[in-house]
């Protein structure tokens, strides 16, 4: 079987969460998978070095260069397929070709539905460059993989696709993140003058939805009420996204400027020893598809408390604590109620097995499972 894999955005500097996503899900193909051929179309040139760490080195990879700077899917893509078909293409960005090829067979990876909190969502024009592509990835591929049963659930409410359509695929929890030492926390602690305070992280892109402001403002009512230590700091580790000058003013305007840093992108090596540090992980998005940092956190044996939505509560099952995002005093609830009561080893220790169940070998293996019945179902 040959199976084409889209590699367009992999090559960006500073990869959010669907960037990681796509890096790991290839390399774990490239670990379990030694029988078929893989091609991944990049839109620039991958250094060696680059493209043997994607691949493992294994010899069934090899790649594509489609340097088209404009409708890049859509004429160049389109046309590679069309000329040179594949059995299968993999997605991961949410879009397919309009002109495709019957000989292939088109899956795609949905992360979640919650660009309704993309910038220029609500303008019409705009509109039609993410939500529509997105609705006729779903109604027209041949077989559509979401993270969780939330997502499934929110596109079969749309009428976008039907229940036998759509595979459930967690994402996996990279091995790097376990309880680090004392003295990899405390070098960490110095490299971003951390210093010795407590402190509570949330780690993604700051965008709207991720509503960093409710999060500052709630962490503010909960010093100023004197109801965790006054050293307590909140650590915000992402990249800039969209729209994202409230979240960097909110400090400010809630008088926590010296309590709240702006770590901006922390290098993936530095994560772990950044979460282990941690009295919490939090995170109170208004909507995700997923919830890999909820893992990534347990894997280090650090409690969070997060969003009462269907994707946390899928993911972080009894050891999270949960809060309404829309109620900033239920947030202050949630970030005392971490601090004050620190989970049991018990519960840690039940969140790590979770946490171990979710690997990138097993999303590979399950992947590798829905291209190889689409191709003999056909």
């Amino acid at each position: 079987m040959k199976i084409g894999l889209n590699g367009q955005k992999l090559l960006i500097e500073n990869p959010a969460g669907p960037e990681k996503y796509t890096f790991n899900l290839y390399r774990a193909l490239a670990e379990i998978d030694n029988e078929n051929n893989y091609v991944i179309y990049f839109n620039s040139q991958p250094s060696k070095e680059y493209f043997e760490e994607l691949t493992n080195g294994s010899r069934n990879f090899t790649y594509k260069v489609i340097a088209y700077p404009l409708l890049w899917t859509q004429l160049g893509l389109a046309l590679e397929l069309i000329q040179n078909p594949v059995d299968v293409f993999f997605t991961p960005v949410h879009t397919i070709p309009l002109i495709r090829n019957k000989k292939t067979k088109f899956v795609t990876m949905i992360h979640g539905l919650e660009y309704r909190y993309t910038a220029g969502y609500k303008n019409p024009l705009l509109n039609l460059k993410i939500e529509r592509p997105v609705r006729y990835a779903v109604k027209h591929s041949d077989k559509i993989i979401v993270p969780t049963t939330a997502t499934r659930n929110e596109i079969i409410k749309r009428s976008w696709g039907q229940k036998n359509e759509i595979e459930i695929v967690n994402e996996g929890v990279a091995k790097r993140f376990y309880k680090r030492s004392a003295d990899e926390i405390e070098k960490l602690r110095e490299k971003y003058e951390i210093g010795s305070d407590p402190y509570l992280l949330f780690v993604s892109t700051i965008q709207p939805r991720k509503n960093i402001p409710g999060m500052v403002e709630a962490f503010s009512l909960a010093l100023k009420e004197n109801k965790i230590p006054q050293n307590t700091k909140l650590l915000i580790s992402g990249k800039k996204g969209w729209d994202y000058e409230e979240s960097l003013e909110a400090p400010r305007k809630f008088g926590v400027e010296k309590n709240v840093n702006f770590l901006g992108r922390v290098p993936d090596e530095d994560m772990p020893a950044l979460f282990s540090g941690a009295s919490a992980f939090i995170n109170v998005s208004f909507e995700e598809g997923f919830g890999l940092p909820i893992l990534e956190a347990v894997g280090c044996e650090v409690p969070c408390v997060v969003s009462d939505i269907p994707p946390y509560k899928e993911v972080g099952g009894n050891f999270s604590v949960y809060v309404d995002p829309n109620n900033i005093e239920s947030i202050k609830d949630g970030i005392v109620k971490i601090i004050n009561q620190p989970a049991s080893p018990g519960a840690i220790n039940g969140a790590k097995q979770r946490a171990g169940e979710f690997t990138w070998e097993k999303t590979a293996q399950k992947i590798l499972s829905v291209f190889q019945n689409i191709i003999k179902n056909s």
